[in-house]
């Protein structure tokens, strides 16, 4: 039992450390510099995925804040622009700040939109 226990334990010690550079799952906790190199290996499936991934992203973001503050005073207007301009806006955030990582892209996205009315 005590050998049973021991090997749950290193495995999830394996499990922290092997994760501990994630700070999102998906393609949002990546570097800018992997992002690029995703999109350009993967194409339109690449586009698809991070799309979905993206808009999950920012509508946890409003939902946070909302259910923090214990209304939606302070949400965004997620759809003032299209998915397009959102995908594109953090292509050309990437292309710009290689060095960086793709949800720092994101929350300044989500920064420039206007509240919701």
């Amino acid at each position: 039992m005590k050998k049973l226990v021991l090997y749950i334990f290193l495995v999830l010690m394996w499990c922290n450390v092997a994760f501990a550079e994630r700070v999102t799952w998906g393609f949002s906790g990546d570097s800018c510099k992997e992002f690029n190199g995703n999109k350009d290996k993967f194409g339109k499936e690449f586009d698809d995925i991070f799309t979905s991934e993206m808009m999950g992203f920012l509508t946890g973001i409003n939902t946070y804040i909302g259910v923090n503050d214990g209304n939606t005073d302070r949400v965004k207007s997620l759809d003032h622009n299209s998915q397009e301009y959102a995908y594109s806006n953090i292509t050309e955030y990437c292309r710009k700040n290689k060095d960086s990582y793709v949800f720092f892209g994101l929350i300044d996205y989500y920064e420039s939109l206007p509240l919701s009315e």
